[in-house]
């Protein structure tokens, strides 16, 4: 009886979220109808209602081809791409034209007269300025999320690491490849790490989601090979690697020589330790307690965990320092607000008594192929080990 009593919950909530939906997207509808056609009747309106519900649904036939066709299909791809931009404008229209139907009311209550009135009557009442400037935030964004930058950090250990008193950190998280990170992405990802000349690398999840194809996965666990170290690249899963197959990722991250950590802690030259979490979404996560039993903590703990959670337990049990991702500090504005309220720290760096957090907004994109307030990064960090 209770599992039925959730199965019906289920329904009914999918059934709301599914209303919802459909409601702001007519919503979006008919404000773009009084755009193009200034009569009601006008011949061209029911051909621009079937176009604009299938760029509402696009994302639903994206993922029904992502999963019936195994292999890298133009189809498929073509899909992903109409349905991750109509959900980019989408975010933003939804924003912007409540916010110009309230500055019309105003202005209406207020009693503007004339010329004025008229112009603003135009600008606001039919919605033309608002598509001018959505489209020039995706745009602008998509641009944005092309061009990746480095962040440089530098930290300060009190532990001593052997004969290593520093470590040259390059930390990459959510590249999310499939969408916007194809080969020629790939490539450029390796390439920037090898520029930066890292004596380790770390892949704190998300590397891979939903929409990677076995063929990108081909790819990458070639191309990873290619990235020059010292002492390694360790890596961890994110969230989405559980959307998606990850032990196929796992499998063709240990093929490119990538260490992967499952809530277990490796000692690197005999210097330094690297723990890598598991991450919720894969099932249950061990405590950090029982992941570090047989860890030196007079030596200095790098933790890996892709949420930026648990950061108590990280401290009391003697991490130094904690690298994570998964926000993409909200990566499109103003949805940066939601992320600062759910986590301690959504990004950059966070100091805590001898307990160092930092946080990556990411490298790729998830859903709308923009940034926009955000950046995507590579994250150096300068670690120094002073004691």
């Amino acid at each position: 009886m209770r599992t039925l009593l959730i199965i019906v919950g289920n329904i009914i909530l999918l059934l709301l979220i599914l209303f919802i939906y459909t409601m702001l997207w007519y919503y979006i509808g008919a404000k773009g109808k009084r755009v193009l056609f200034t009569k009601r009747n006008s011949s061209g309106t029911k051909l621009y209602w079937i176009i604009f519900w299938f760029l509402a649904f696009s994302f639903v036939i994206a993922a029904i081809l992502r999963s019936t066709i195994t292999i890298n299909n133009m189809l498929t791809e073509m899909f992903t791409y109409i349905s991750a931009i109509s959900l980019a404008v989408f975010c933003y229209l939804i924003i912007l034209f409540p916010i110009t139907d309230f500055i019309k009311f105003m202005l209406n209550k207020l009693g503007f007269r004339g010329k004025g009135r008229a112009y603003l009557s135009t600008v606001y009442g039919r919605g033309i300025s608002i598509f001018i400037v959505v489209l020039a935030i995706v745009i602008l964004g998509f641009w944005h999320a092309i061009n990746q930058t480095t962040t440089n950090y530098t930290v300060n250990v009190n532990k001593k690491a052997g004969k290593i008193k520093k470590l040259n950190i390059v930390l990459v998280s959510d590249v999310h490849m499939g969408i916007m990170i194809r080969e020629n992405g790939i490539d450029k990802l390796v390439t920037s790490i090898n520029r930066l000349k890292p004596d380790i690398v770390f892949f704190a999840g998300d590397m891979v989601d939903e929409s990677t194809e076995a063929s990108l996965e081909k790819y990458y666990s070639s191309a990873f090979k290619k990235i020059k170290t010292k002492y390694g690249v360790y890596s961890i899963t994110g969230n989405h690697e559980y959307m998606n197959n990850a032990e196929v990722a796992i499998k063709y991250m240990e093929k490119a020589k990538v260490k992967v950590l499952k809530d277990e802690a490796v000692k690197v030259n005999d210097s330094f330790y690297v723990v890598g979490r598991n991450d919720a979404a894969g099932g249950k996560v061990k405590p950090l307690k029982e992941v570090l039993k047989n860890v030196d903590k007079k030596v200095p703990i790098i933790e890996l965990n892709h949420r930026p959670v648990a950061l108590e337990e990280a401290e009391k049990n003697g991490v130094d320092l904690q690298l994570s991702g998964h926000t993409h500090q909200g990566q499109v504005f103003p949805f940066n607000f939601t992320t600062e309220l759910v986590f301690e720290d959504s990004y950059g760096y966070m100091k805590r008594r001898n307990f160092n957090l930092i946080v990556t907004s990411g490298y790729g994109t998830w859903g709308p192929p923009i940034r926009v307030g955000t950046k995507g990064e590579i994250v150096k960090i300068n670690l120094d080990f002073s004691k």
